[in-house]
Order: structure tokens, then sequence, then C-alpha cells
């Protein structure tokens, strides 16, 4: 994930290719925190990592799922750690993946770079290549050590550097969560925790930030009555009208419709019906079974076998999807 070889010290890292904008800069046209927080609703778009049949990054296939997501309506698309499985990619592909996130919605939604777990040099360094290449937000992760003092200055240079929008991705504590929200550039939160930390977490912030479903359609109806407006949706990166049946339904408040169209499609697919469970794996062999992307994932990752795509391609035919 991160080459300590290319970057050996901290000023090189700080100083590396693309870090376009001075700390505190805002690049021209860019959507301020306000403008990213009212505009953020609706469908999202998590475009996942892809891979050719060498195990390099399809970036063709990527673009594919991309536009799957503009005709799904997405009003935003993203990258995030887990998704775009950080943990398997150089930084140098995580830089080319938000480049290419941006060029291929091509200004017709919102735009989300994203950090890893990272220590705060390397989160500055992408952060600022996010901004310089045309994000509308960066989503910066809580790293897995560190007080409370040191997370919020890790979250201030990461916002200057930006100097954008913010998302923010962990279960945040809440002390540490009423420290950063005291700066503008703190806009969202991603959720997708245990209900009654959602719930605390709504009580105090849903005021302040946009929070949005990391999971489900369904996470998504359950705090709708709390003011939630943006959710991820898995079936825009495959099935664009099922995606846009759903979030008209909602928009016309129609929420019993909303909850059928969850029980027709959501859990029998998130169920990993013909595979047995849900995996990176299967999300990957549905892009395949519907002519988006390659079954492929990097090793020691097990890709589908062909009896597994034809399965997948049944099933998506019995949904009425293929």
């Amino acid at each position: 994930m991160y080459d300590a070889g290319k970057m050996s010290t901290r000023r090189s890292l700080l100083l590396s290719a693309g870090a376009a904008l001075a700390p505190g800069a805002r690049a021209s046209g860019a959507v301020s925190p306000a403008e990213f927080r009212r505009r953020l609703e609706g469908p999202i778009c998590s475009a996942p990592t892809v891979y050719n049949a060498d195990f390099s990054l399809d970036l063709a296939s990527f673009r594919r799922v991309v536009e799957c997501g503009v005709k799904a309506g997405c009003s935003a698309f993203t990258l995030t750690s887990g998704n775009n499985q950080y943990d398997r990619l150089s930084y140098d592909e995580i830089k080319g993946l938000t480049r290419t996130l941006v060029e291929a919605v091509a200004g017709r939604g919102l735009t989300i770079g994203a950090t890893g777990p990272w220590w705060t040099g390397q989160a500055v360094d992408y952060a600022r290549y996010a901004a310089g290449v045309g994000v509308d937000a960066v989503q910066v992760q809580l790293p897995p050590q560190g007080s409370t003092a040191s997370l919020v200055e890790h979250f201030r240079q990461a916002a200057r550097a930006a100097g954008r929008a913010i998302v923010l991705h962990g279960q945040i504590p809440a002390p540490l969560m009423r420290k950063l929200v005291e700066m503008d550039e703190i806009s969202a939160y991603k959720e997708e925790y245990p209900p009654m930390y959602s719930r605390e977490i709504f009580e105090e912030f849903g005021g302040r930030l946009n929070i949005f479903a990391g999971g489900q359609k369904g996470n998504f109806l359950t705090y709708r009555p709390f003011g939630m407006k943006a959710y991820y949706s898995t079936f825009s990166t495959f099935a664009p009208a099922v995606a846009r049946e759903f979030w008209t339904a909602v928009r016309n408040n129609d929420m019993a419709a909303a909850g059928k169209i969850v029980l027709r499609y959501d859990v029998p697919f998130f169920r990993g019906t013909p595979v047995g469970a849900w995996t990176h794996a299967y999300w990957r062999g549905t892009l395949e079974a519907h002519g988006l992307a390659k079954r492929f994932l990097r090793p020691p990752e097990e890709s589908l076998t062909d009896a597994h795509i034809a399965g997948i391609r049944e099933f998506q035919r019995k949904l009425g999807l293929l």
C-alpha cells in the first residue's frame, strides 16, 4: 500500500508529485464544504477496484462502472479504502484511481477521494494530491492509533492540505467528534456502525454533519427518520434501474414501495446466492455477469470460476436484472 522506499522522508512525501495546492488553498470552482454538505443526497456510487486477468488495474472497466452510476442517477461517486481494496494497491495505484474517478465522472456528480488509515504525512500528501486532480471532498479515515489531540491534528492537517470538504470515516468517539466538528471543513460522516452508536451520533451531530449510509439501502431506511439524505448504492454499479426506482420511491415518501424493493433485491443479493455469501469476489462476478468488468481479484484472494459466473447470471435473470 505505502512504498517507504519511494518516499523515505516526511519532506519528500509532502512535496511529492501532485501536491498542487498550498495549505488552506481552495482551487477555483471547488465546491465549498457547506455546498458539499447540502448537495450530498440520494444514491452514492462506490465503484470498486477491478482487475485484468494479469491482476493489473482495469481502468476501462472502472470507468464503465462509474458510467453505470451516472445512469443510476447518483449524486456522488466515491473511493473508499475497503471497496477499493487499498490493502492490496500501491500508493501510486490509489492516486491513479483517484484521477480516473474524477475524469470518469467529468462533473456529472460530486467526487470523493479517500485516504486509508495512514500516518499523518501520507494522509496530508494524498489530500493535497486529490484536491489537485479535482475531487470535491476527501474522506479521511480514522487511524488505529493516536490520542485525541494528535488525531485532531491529523484531521486538521489533512483538511488544510485538501482545502475543501472532509468526510469522516471510522467509528469516532464522541469526545474526538466534538473537537472535529469545530473545523468548518468537516462536512459529512460515513455511517456503518452499531445502531446505538449511530443513533447517538445523530442525536448530537445530526444537525451539523451530513451523515450518510455506507451500507445497504435497508440501513438508509432505518436512519431516514433521523434526517439521513444519502447512501451507498451497490446496485448503482450494475443495475441502475433498481437504484433509480428505490430513490424515486424515497423522494415520493413511499416507504412501503422502498421497503419492497429492499426485500425483492437487496435481501437475496446480499445473502450471496448462488455462491453462498456476499464477498468481493461475488461483487466482481456480478459485474462480469452484466458485462461491466471482470471477475479477477489479486491473489491470494480467489477469483470465481466459470461455474460461479454461470450461476450468478442465472440468479440475476431470476431477479429480472438480466
